[in-house]
């Protein structure tokens, strides 16, 4: 753990630009929350961590509640007036040296660009340090831009002006470490924004600039600390975490016949050996052993599938556990089995799952929650 830091992670805002009402926040990617991504890392760092809740924070408290957490406080934003102000509400709850500022959209952020820029920062007794990375999304206005003329840094909006993206493609990527005291004196020096009413914690950083403070940063690689604000982003997030979990069974002895549209959540583990054909749905908990085959489209939750098994296409198989050996016919459906006991065979008749390809025993309607 990195001595003498602790970490405010954000997690209080109204995720506008999603235009769906809800809190971004609690979007699963890859089956898991947004905001445990970034949060399980600090958990992983044995950081404790103040989460900032403000717009349905019922809705992250539910899922905190069901996760075995450590060192976790909650610090309740009232009104979302930006990331300056979410920081301000965290005040009491500061009794570190050095405090960390990490955004909750950044679902694919590692330990390693935390360290560094900690390592960074202690090593050059910096009083702010921040992680920025290179962006030449013209479109793309969630980043504030870093300019530095004549060693003096400028933080500016998107909107602010005309920007020459090419020579002003450095942004912060939204994570910090400041010292407490730097901090706790200017806090209050931030302004409100004349576009959107808010305070913008990366205004810290010019204010830094003009006092002469030190300034530290560390580059990283922009997919690694993309941000999510619309759901176009969270489409290209999702598709880069599935693809790192794909990569990564690869890497462990897991053939996949198109890995391209292979659905698969992070908490699924596969063991050496297995194979996956295509548009196979892999989701939850889901476990399938040594040399097992999993037919093309097949749709799997919650489930166990021992070793050598064979689970030929469009099946669906739902909370159930399928036997060393056991060869699951086409078009089954199985919900709520261990197939060592008898197992449901498929009827002819026709449901409207698969375009209407499966059905057993087993009554499904329209509501059935895959």
């Amino acid at each position: 753990m990195p001595e003498n830091l602790q970490a405010i992670l954000l997690a209080g805002g109204k995720s506008i630009r999603f235009n769906t009402q809800k809190t971004k926040l609690t979007e699963k990617i890859c089956g898991k929350e947004m905001f445990l991504y970034p949060l399980e890392v600090l958990q992983r760092m044995n950081i404790p961590t103040t989460i900032v809740v403000g717009f349905q924070k019922e809705k992250i408290l539910e899922v905190l509640t069901k996760k075995n957490l450590k060192n976790i406080t909650l610090a309740t934003q009232q009104e979302q007036l930006g990331t300056g102000h979410a920081v301000a509400v965290s005040q009491p709850l500061w009794n570190k040296d050095h405090i960390l500022v990490i955004n909750g959209d950044i679902p694919l952020i590692n330990h390693e660009v935390i360290l560094k820029l900690y390592n960074k920062h202690i090593k050059s007794d910096a009083d702010i340090s921040f992680a920025t990375a290179h962006s030449l999304e013209q479109a793309n206005d969630s980043y504030c831009r870093i300019i530095i003329n004549d060693n003096k840094i400028r933080v500016i909006e998107r909107r602010d002006e005309n920007l020459d993206i090419e020579a002003q493609c450095c942004i912060s990527v939204g994570i910090y470490i400041m010292k407490k005291d730097f901090l706790e004196k200017n806090i209050d020096k931030l302004t409100k924004s004349q576009f959107t009413g808010e305070y913008y914690l990366p205004e810290l950083i010019q204010i830094a600039s003009h006092e002469g403070c030190k300034i530290v940063t560390t580059p990283t690689s922009f997919d690694v600390a993309r941000g999510v604000n619309t759901l176009a982003e969270l489409w290209v997030v999702e598709h880069i975490k599935r693809s790192q979990l794909i990569s990564y069974w690869m890497n462990h002895g897991v053939r996949f016949a198109i890995s391209l549209n292979v659905m698969i959540d992070c908490d699924v583990i596969l063991e050496p050996g297995v194979y996956i054909g295509s548009a196979v749905h892999l989701l939850g908990k889901t476990i399938v052993k040594k040399d097992a085959n999993i037919g093309a489209f097949a749709y799997i939750k919650n489930s166990t599938i021992e070793e050598n098994a064979k689970i030929k296409s469009h099946t669906v198989i739902i909370q159930s556990t399928i036997a060393a050996n056991e060869i699951i016919p086409s078009f089954t459906q199985i919900n709520g089995q261990i197939s060592n006991k008898p197992i449901k065979k498929a009827l002819p008749n026709h449901s409207h799952l698969f375009m209407g390809a499966i059905k057993d025993d087993t009554s499904i309607d329209s509501s059935h929650n895959l």
